[in-house]
């Protein structure tokens, strides 16, 4: 009864020991994890890397432009009922949701297969979601949508340099992680504006006015702008010579609109006046910055956790050094596959997302800003896999190592007890019988040596 119970004690402690293994395994690939994106997640570096990468300095007017462009001539601009389009085709999805909500499935799809036309009915229904209505109405100023893309190109390259942008960028990405790093950092984000206003004011200013100038139409003869105001001076293209007598107060005007720019623009400013941010009216004990430093502290000791699960297990079932190495070696083996498995999923399924992305690309979004913003994203976790599964290949070397030590370990003393042994002296006749062996193995902190052999 004795050897049973301590047969089964021995297999309940080796199985609770195999369960802590691949608890371990769960939680180290959980912990890299968290512990890598706190050291590159969360730091400005990796961002800044990732943007001069991409060369987005010098990119970004062009991919300003391109979205700028498609934004105010989208797809299926100038379709309508009357002249045989069908608008419908090119309705994003909350229009189309609208529209199937108004219409019902069926006659959506009939209408947008071109199975029969719309009466007037469902093109007024369509048309309150914003399908085939009269177009005009609202948005940009009609001068602004006379500009090809190249002309916006050339006014944001003349008034955005590279190096402004670069500049005004990372400091962003700065003050933001300062914000996330310091709790009591006030909750403010500032933009230089002061270059960008010498630049509007200066002839980078007035050469932008002057483009936007000559693709409006011809004004009418003995034409006079009425007042400076930008929108008054842009709703025809005067002559030459009144071009050349409005240049100056072309200047005075751009000077005078730039009084409202600040020299600082805190782009937070309208999020803090609305309250969004003021936690005390959620009624939360503990700020979401005090709580975000919680969780890094958190993450950075809980390597300590993994350590513990390995040490349990070694107080549990380890009795030798062959079984510390085993018991060792092989979760970190299997941990390191784990890890390094989890980094080829993270990279390759983030291509997979991006190329699936871009099939299904919305028409609001040009194929340039989408590459762009995919490009990033692609090389910030490319590194953040690389760096990941360098770790998994690490532990599993050695994993590996320790678990190829465990195989020699001991060799010597079996090689040494090969010999044959000394014929044994038979007990004397009248010798009592010898008491019986105790199969409980008395050691270890349970009592009981789960290992024998």
């Amino acid at each position: 009864m004795l050897e049973f119970i301590g047969a089964l004690f021995n297999f309940l402690v080796r199985l609770l020991a195999v369960l802590l293994c691949l608890l371990f395994i769960v939680t180290i690939v959980v912990v890299l994890l968290l512990v890598n994106a706190d050291s590159m997640l969360l730091s400005p570096t990796v961002y800044q890397n990732a943007l001069v990468r991409e060369r987005i300095y010098e990119r970004l007017p062009d991919l300003a432009a391109a979205q700028i462009y498609m934004g105010m001539h989208p797809a299926g601009e100038g379709e309508t009922w009357a002249n045989g389009g069908n608008p419908l085709q090119y309705a994003g999805p909350e229009a189309t949701a609208c529209v199937q909500a108004a219409l019902g499935e069926q006659t959506y799809r009939d209408i947008l297969g071109g199975i029969r036309p719309p009466v007037q009915q469902e093109i007024d229904s369509m048309a309150e979601c914003g399908v085939g209505g009269p177009a005009g109405t609202g948005g940009a100023p009609v001068f602004f949508k006379t500009l090809s893309q190249d002309q916006w190109t050339s006014i944001l390259r003349s008034l955005l340099p590279p190096s402004w942008l670069q500049s005004q960028v990372e400091s962003v990405l700065i003050q933001g992680f300062q914000i996330l790093e310091k709790p009591g950092a006030p909750l403010s984000i500032t933009i230089d504006m002061r270059e960008l206003k010498n630049r509007l004011t200066g002839p980078a200013g007035t050469d932008a006015v002057f483009q936007i100038i000559q693709t409006l139409p011809a004004c009418p003869a003995g034409y006079l702008p009425t007042s400076l105001d930008p929108s008054q001076l842009l709703q025809c293209k005067p002559t030459d010579d009144l071009l050349a007598m409005l240049k100056p107060q072309i200047s005075t005007a751009l000077a005078d609109a730039t009084v409202a720019i600040p020299d600082q623009l805190d782009i937070l400013k309208q999020l803090r006046d609305s309250g969004a941010v003021n936690v005390e009216a959620f009624g939360l004990p503990v700020g979401p910055r005090e709580l975000l430093q919680i969780g890094r502290w958190v993450v950075r000791l809980s390597p300590i956790l993994c350590i513990a699960i390995l040490l349990i297990v070694t107080l549990l079932v380890v009795r030798s050094w062959k079984g510390f190495l085993r018991w060792w070696g092989y979760p970190l083996l299997a941990a390191g596959v784990a890890v390094l498995l989890t980094a080829i999923i993270l990279w390759v399924g983030l291509d997979v997302v991006v190329s699936l992305g871009r099939e299904n690309l919305p028409a609001a979004v040009s194929i340039d800003v989408y590459d762009t913003v995919a490009g990033i994203l692609v090389f910030i976790t490319h590194r953040y896999s690389l760096v990941t599964g360098a770790e998994g290949i690490v532990l599993g070397l050695i994993g590996m190592g320790l678990a190829i030590g465990s195989l020699f370990v001991g060799r010597r003393k079996r090689a040494a007890g090969t010999g044959t042994p000394p014929a044994a002296t038979p007990p004397p006749l009248n010798a009592p019988p010898p008491p019986p062996a105790d199969v409980t193995h008395q050691s270890g902190i349970f009592g009981i040596d789960p290992l024998r052999a």
